[in-house]
């Protein structure tokens, strides 16, 4: 018995995309960009900049809030037009500052 690989309808119209499929919308998209009628930039950068400045990883830091203290950050970080990331970064390097 010959095992028949998974169709791959990954563009939800019913058309499997196998490398005839895959040739043909690389293809269309070439053909789009020398017409400009799109941009394309490659290669694309994933996720936000770096803080360093730099095109280097910022580390991360978790940790956990109880949820009044979070609402409050929130609401903080609203009023001041910033993330509550970016409130976090400021008070705690406010904090080792001191």
């Amino acid at each position: 018995m010959t095992k028949r690989k998974p169709e791959l309808d990954l563009l939800g119209d019913g058309t499997v995309l196998d490398r005839i499929a895959v040739d043909r919308i690389v293809a269309e998209v070439d053909k789009a960009v020398e017409a400009g009628q799109i941009d394309a930039v490659f290669p694309m950068k994933a996720g936000r900049p770096s803080l360093t400045g730099e095109s280097r990883h910022s580390p991360k830091v978790a940790f956990r809030l109880t949820p009044e203290l979070r609402a409050k950050a929130e609401r903080v970080a609203a009023e001041r037009g910033t993330s509550v990331s970016a409130l976090a970064r400021q008070a705690l390097e406010e904090f080792l500052a001191s």
